[in-house]
């Protein structure tokens, strides 16, 4: 075969390859969320394993689905990003959307002073307890199997229903984090809501029960932290 016909067939080959190279490259986004995880303490294969795992996204909609338990007690078709619940030994207390901190440390101080935040007090933010019956059907914190911050055996804890790529849960985010950080009877624990117009979400959620599945709550969090900080690679 000509010289010249052989090195144009080598050209066009090395072309074609790094088109193809070029198509299955993973979305900026995607490359983003990876090295996140990878950051967390996932290897590369291992990652890539876990997200292939259909157990990683059944923890995912397992959060979705007590999201949707709630959403009912509470009369509404969905919740929004970020929906709190915040637990007490007697009140389950809704709380839509990024409050304060200081809404938060009010809420822990008189829990800590008379035992439950006053009536009084949630009036002033519209907000109703919901009956305790509901104790029963969603699952409450359990350090063993739970992603969170702060105390093991709180008196005061919120959980965090959130989404990776919602702008108000990454406001949210620090203010939990100085939550537990200020009071030592306080536990944040995080649950998922990837809301369907947030396309990145799910897939973040998903790399998210990844990193706890395999390095555990510090790498969850880690990973967490990192994504909110980073939500504009998204």
């Amino acid at each position: 075969m000509n010289t010249d016909i052989k090195a144009n067939i080598a050209i066009l080959i090395s072309i074609a390859a790094l088109v193809v190279s070029i198509l299955n490259r993973p979305a900026p986004q995607y490359e983003f969320i990876k090295q996140a995880a990878v950051d967390a303490g996932l290897s590369s294969k291992t990652y890539d394993q876990c997200i292939a795992d259909p157990a990683a996204r059944a923890e995912v909609n397992q959060d979705i689905a007590e999201s949707m338990i709630i959403a009912e007690a509470l009369g509404q078709p969905s919740l929004g990003t970020p929906f709190n619940l915040v637990v007490t030994d007697t009140q389950l207390i809704p709380v839509a959307g990024a409050y304060p901190e200081e809404f938060f440390q009010l809420m822990v101080l008189q829990h800590r002073e008379s035992g439950e935040i006053p009536q009084a007090t949630l009036d002033q933010f519209e907000i109703t307890p919901l009956d305790e019956s509901l104790r029963e059907q969603i699952r409450l914190f359990n350090p063993e199997i739970d992603a969170y911050k702060g105390s093991a055996n709180p008196s005061f804890t919120v959980i965090e229903y959130s989404d990776f790529q919602c702008p108000f849960c990454a406001r949210v985010h620090p203010t939990l984090q100085s939550l537990v950080d200020t009071n030592d009877d306080v536990a944040w624990v995080y649950r998922h809501l990837p809301l369907d117009f947030h396309p990145e979400a799910m897939p973040a959620a998903i790399a998210a029960e990844c990193a706890y599945a395999e390095e555990g709550n510090d790498a969850f969090w880690m990973f967490t932290d990192t994504i909110f900080e980073n939500q504009d690679q998204l």
